[in-house]
């Protein structure tokens, strides 16, 4: 009996694992027909496959390919209606609500503050003539939103991409592949997804460059790499993670002009 129970066990578990290896082809060869209609100029083949694979990933509960689908579509369908931007911002709006992964929920603030800045940037000209409008009542449709808005939102998806920063510590960034991409320097981090998402943050508040929102830059960027350059420190094993925080950080400050405020600043504690 207890050979026949083992004997079933493993074929499940075989099962299993054939079931996978055929998802993980699925999705490769989908991804493989996107990469063709990309190389073909085809942009309504890519919303069209990348909408496939989103609703597969979705069915699948698979957020890495979910998340991947939905960034690449959402490009492709800009290109084809500017105007989508809009609905695909509310889109994203929502996911972050009602997603219940902290990980994943933090990935979902990390993009909406990256989509908010790149819209400052590339509305640049039509902004700055803008007059300020009060953030407490925002308009709801963002066509009509002033500068200071926008880096209200930027603020509060950056805050609160990093808010659970013991959990995102806990997590590899290999868990988030395809959609994100193992690069060399996050190695040494061991690839969690705290240091990728705070160096995304950083990236992020230096796109608000001459929307008069320095005090608030200077101050967001110095208190993420002050809480990375603690977090490492305290780690174990990490402490030369700090280390090379110190050094970036102080290069990325003299880029910016800012050496002097953050002198003042480490001077004070």
């Amino acid at each position: 009996m207890n050979k026949i129970r083992s004997f079933f066990t493993l074929l499940l578990l075989m099962i299993g694992l054939c079931l996978s290896t055929l998802q993980a082809q699925s999705y490769n060869s989908l991804w493989k027909q996107v990469e063709q209609a990309q190389k073909k100029s085809l942009p309504q083949t890519v919303v069209k496959l990348t909408g496939q694979i989103y609703r597969k990933a979705e069915q699948e509960k698979n957020v890495p390919q979910m998340l991947k689908a939905y960034i690449c579509r959402e490009a492709y369908q800009e290109r084809l209606t500017p105007d989508s931007l809009y609905v695909n911002l509310r889109n994203l709006e929502n996911w972050a609500k009602s997603e219940q992964n902290p990980v994943s929920k933090a990935i979902l603030h990390s993009l909406l503050a990256r989509e908010y800045a790149d819209y400052m940037r590339y509305n640049r000209q039509l902004l700055s003539g803008r007059t300020a409008l009060d953030t407490d009542e925002a308009p709801a449709d963002i066509r009509e939103w002033s500068s200071n808005i926008f880096v209200t939102k930027v603020d509060e998806h950056n805050l609160a991409s990093l808010q659970d920063s013991v959990r995102l510590l806990e997590v590899s960034s290999k868990e988030y592949v395809p959609f994100v991409v193992l690069e060399d320097g996050s190695r040494f981090y061991g690839h969690d997804m705290y240091h990728l998402l705070a160096a995304r943050a950083v990236d992020t508040y230096l796109l608000l460059d001459g929307f008069r929102a320095d005090s608030l830059q200077r101050m967001r960027i110095a208190g993420i790499y002050e809480g990375m350059i603690n977090t490492y420190r305290h780690r174990a094993g990490a402490v030369g993670h700090a280390r090379l925080l110190e050094m970036e950080k102080n290069r990325k400050w003299h880029k910016q002009g800012a050496v002097c405020h953050l002198s003042r600043t480490e001077g004070a504690s």
